[in-house]
């Protein structure tokens, strides 16, 4: 099988990674002849650089009334520990980011229906009357599409309004896994699988760019991960809107569903990504989600990006992942220890 897979590493645009052999790489036993060409085909696109960035997370809510399963962060309305921010927070926390030296604030909160159209309007404005040059990443299509369904306006019109309101780019959650048995099981009340692509497909067509995310590690199985991959894919191909790709580890946390993480399977997830999504520039593992081993390692198995100091993480660290103080410099030995140039942005890519 890897040595058919070898010839797409050079191939055209045309004769690219089939599910069958996708399929095959997923389940073979060792994820290092993936690896080895994943790195060709990186290497191809991005020579020796790898991307970080200096950043913060802002999270205004964590009351969510989907509730997902899979969730550690998310409170009800009522709940001891549940918190809304107002714009004024906001502020002050974009403010002391920017003065700390992040240049990208990173926005997302529950799934919220009490909260009008001008409350997120507010929440982008209050970032960027703090620092006007901080490159503003929010919200999930899932967040967008509640703001269409609850102020009566076209998602697009929505997409547009927070454009002018200082958004620069939608990050990727949400994506769950696209395969709906599991969806059902794992985010129930959350955008289904057809209903988020749309909403990608409607956010680009307005002119922003966005991530796009896979949680995996869960209960999915291998043909999920592949058609979710492919779907991604498809619609890169259509639209060109996806900057990055950003697979996430699950971790169980609080929830009652269990993870079957591996370090063995983040390689192969990894590989698989930058093989199959030849069409998307970026392959970015967090190194708050992976930490900054695994991340260095990825480096050499189709990733270029590992992220950003996003301080201030909290949906990660609900679940249990590290909560480690990063700078720009630790980012740079980070890429450097890998054998990588580290090379700093934003989730833009210095577009």
């Amino acid at each position: 099988m890897f040595a058919r897979m070898e010839n797409f590493v050079n191939a055209s645009p045309s004769k690219r990674l089939s599910r069958e052999d996708a399929l095959g790489l997923l389940r073979s036993a060792s994820p290092l002849a993936a690896g080895e060409l994943a790195d060709a085909a990186r290497r191809k696109m991005h020579g020796g650089r790898a991307f970080y960035s200096v950043n913060a997370a802002i999270t205004y809510s964590n009351i969510c009334e989907a509730m997902c399963p899979i969730c550690s962060f998310a409170r009800r309305e009522g709940e001891e520990g549940g918190y809304l921010l107002t714009p004024e927070e906001v502020y002050r926390r974009a403010s002391d980011f920017s003065k700390a030296g992040a240049l990208e604030i990173h926005i997302i909160g529950g799934i919220y229906s009490k909260l009008p159209l001008e409350y997120y309007l507010d929440v982008v404005r209050a970032v960027k009357s703090a620092d006007k040059n901080l490159n503003v990443v929010a919200y999930t299509v899932s967040e967008c599409d509640l703001i269409s369904r609850v102020s009566q306006k076209p998602l697009e019109e929505v997409i547009g309004l927070l454009m002018e309101a200082g958004v620069n780019a939608l990050p990727g959650g949400g994506a769950e896994i696209f395969e709906e048995s599991i969806r059902k099981k794992i985010s129930p009340n959350k955008l289904t699988a057809d209903q988020w692509l749309d909403a990608m497909r409607t956010t680009h067509r307005a002119g922003l760019k966005t991530n796009a995310t896979m949680l995996y590690g869960h209960i999915e199985s291998d043909e999920h991960v592949v058609d979710h991959l492919l779907r991604l894919r498809d619609l890169q191909d259509e639209t060109g809107g996806f900057k990055a790709f950003v697979p996430l580890p699950y971790r169980q946390g609080k929830s009652s569903i269990q993870s079957k993480a591996s370090g063995a399977y983040d390689l192969k997830i990894c590989a698989l990504a930058r093989l199959i999504l030849d069409n998307f520039p970026h392959i970015r593992v967090p190194i708050t989600h992976f930490g900054d081993r695994l991340a260095q390692i990825l480096l050499n198995f189709g990733a270029d990006d590992v992220g950003g100091t996003h301080w201030n993480e909290e949906v990660a660290v609900s679940a249990g992942a590290a909560q480690t103080e990063r700078d720009a410099a630790f980012m740079r030995r980070t890429i450097a220890g890998a054998g990588f140039e580290p090379v700093e942005g934003n989730s833009n890519y210095g577009a």
